[in-house]
Order: structure tokens, then sequence, then C-alpha cells
């Protein structure tokens, strides 16, 4: 019944971050994130705050970004809970073109609080190919430097 649960809750949350609500209150507040990439979205933040302005850059270079679920795994329990989620994600760029993506996110949860999650794409390139293109449109969030907490230490 748990995991039923967990994998309900993950399934609304990647449909809610397709609708652009960035869904932080459930996220512990030194929560840790990592992105692949050297660009404006790669990179490591360590506390909820960092996230959630990645989050908001994320929307930002990337508006109307959705993300298809494939597939979720938990397993574990309440105080120690691991979640796999296989994702498609696409958006339509400033230029007209399409990105599209796969990956997944590993996530950690401890009593229903997400205490870390970590993305891994299929493509890296792509995504910052497609960053390059925002930023060609005039885009200067596309090739900010990276949120990282260690930029704010």
């Amino acid at each position: 019944m748990y995991r039923m649960f967990v994998r309900h809750n993950v399934r609304a949350a990647f449909a809610a971050l397709s609708r652009g609500e960035l869904g932080t209150d459930d996220m512990a507040p030194d929560v840790r994130h990592s992105f692949p990439g050297a660009g404006a979205l790669g990179g490591r933040r360590d506390d909820r705050d960092d996230v959630e302005a990645w989050l908001v850059r994320l929307y930002r270079v990337l508006p109307g970004l959705s993300f298809d679920v494939h597939a979720v795994a938990v397993d574990g329990w309440p105080w120690n809970t691991t979640v796999g989620v296989q994702w498609s994600s696409h958006a339509e760029l400033a230029d007209g073109s399409h990105y599209r993506n796969d990956g997944a996110h590993i996530l950690r949860l401890r009593n229903g609080r997400i205490i870390a999650f970590h993305a891994y794409v299929d493509d890296v390139a792509a995504i910052d190919n497609a960053l390059d293109r925002q930023a060609a449109t005039g885009m200067t969030e596309a090739a900010a430097p990276q949120i990282t907490s260690a930029a704010r230490a």
C-alpha cells in the first residue's frame, strides 16, 4: 500500500511540474539535487532555496517543459525510501525548434520528505544545444552561470 501511495504521489508531482508548479514544499530544507551538464542547468544544489531557484530557472529557459512518466519504481519503507522515475521531456524553444530528452530521476525520501534527487539524462548535448538556442534568441539566463550552493557560499 505504501509503495502504491508513493508511486501515485510521484506521478502527481511530475504532472504538477509539467504545469510549471515547483513543488518544493515536500523537500527537506537540506535537500540535495544534481543535474548533468556544464551549462546554466547543470551542477549541484544542497538546499531547498537553491533548488527552488533552479526550478524557476528551468521553467524560464525551457518554458512549457513537460514530462511523460513511463515508469516509477519504489523500494524501502517510509523512513528510508528510494524511488526511480523514468521519463521523457519536451519543450518548444523560442526559435520554434523542439527540445526532447529521455532520462530518469533517483529520489531519496525520508518520512515523506525528499532528501535527495538526481537527474540522469540520455543526451546532455541536447540540453546544451537547447540552452545555446535559447541564448541565441536573447534569453541571457540560458547562458548564465550554474545555480549551485557552492557559488552562494
